[in-house]
């Protein structure tokens, strides 16, 4: 039987080295692809990240305009309230005034228009 091993010793050594070889091959490999893995993840996690940046200052961008836009727009609004409530004013001023001009005429129980308020609304105009 020890003639047997020591006849066969040889190839089966040959054989469990090469084997070795192959699983140490195999595990190499293995890692290899796990390092590959993990490059791809963080390089897509990295461009991830990017695109999201580029999108946050795009939609910030876009909302200060949006804020310039809506504070433009209060300007403007109050800008016109202004110049109503400036034309109201004028306007009162020159009814009130009409209506004491009016009222200042002879004859103001009369009824219908008479020549002096013809006049008056003439020039009112």
């Amino acid at each position: 039987m020890l003639d047997l091993a020591t006849r066969h010793g040889k190839p089966l050594a040959v054989l469990f080295a090469g084997l070795a070889l192959l699983a140490l091959a195999a595990f190499g490999f293995w890692r290899g692809m796990a390092a590959i893995d993990a490059l791809e993840a963080r390089a897509a996690a990295a461009a991830k990240a990017e695109r999201d940046a580029h999108w946050r200052a795009e939609i910030a961008a876009s909302n200060a305009a949006v804020a310039e836009a809506k504070a433009a727009q209060a300007v403007a609004a109050m800008t016109a309230e202004a110049a109503i409530r400036a034309a109201e004013a004028q306007f009162q001023t020159e009814l009130n005034e009409l209506e004491t001009r009016n009222a200042a005429l002879p004859d103001g129980d009369r009824r219908g228009l008479g020549r002096d308020r013809v006049r008056l609304l003439n020039g009112a105009r």
